[in-house]
């Protein structure tokens, strides 16, 4: 009985140290998941007809927010050591070329709510196994380096930021450079 036991126990190991490290499940229950996934979608995503960019966070809006989660994949998420938290969330796209997109950025958390949040990058409409590569790559750059500076360039990879936009971190979006 007590070798099952050992055995069982280094499977067990094995098994967990084989997860993907940036798999949000290690870091979050089912419900904390969901709840953060739609905290996000409250800064990524589309707000309501009658919500403006500065009233799209109240709390009347939540469950709006929450029933966008089915049209969201979590796919990526790590905390550093400093406290950032990173993530990658693959989203509808509002594009003739598709309709999906990856998103990918930071943010750091204070009781429980988002603070200092940051699109780093939304990648080009793809399908969802090309948007899970790319992504991959992507945000595994980011927690490197704690930037995609090398893939900007990359049209293929990299839609925004571009050589004529810069994402707003008191509206959070995407905004055309003045003068441009």
């Amino acid at each position: 009985m007590n070798r099952i036991y050992w055995i069982s126990f280094f499977v067990a190991v094995s098994f967990l140290s084989c997860r993907d490290k940036y798999d949000v499940n290690r870091f979050h229950s089912i419900a904390e998941r969901d709840s953060l996934l739609t905290d996000i979608i409250t800064y990524v995503y589309m707000h309501p007809q009658d919500a403006s960019w500065q009233t799209r966070f109240d709390k009347k809006y939540r469950d709006h927010y929450a029933n966008q989660l089915k049209k969201f994949s979590f796919e990526k998420y790590f905390i550093n050591d400093e406290g950032v938290h990173f993530y990658y969330v693959i989203r509808p796209a509002r594009s003739a070329k598709g309709t999906t997109r990856g998103v990918g950025g930071t943010f750091k958390m204070n009781a429980g709510k988002i603070m200092s949040f940051r699109e780093v990058f939304n990648t080009p409409v793809g399908t969802v196994p090309e948007l899970q590569k790319r992504g991959d790559e992507l945000f595994s750059k980011l927690v490197r380096s704690g930037n995609i500076d090398d893939y900007v360039k990359h049209p293929d990879y990299v839609e925004w930021p571009n050589n004529i936009t810069y994402y707003d971190t008191l509206q959070y979006q995407w905004l055309v450079k003045p003068g441009i």
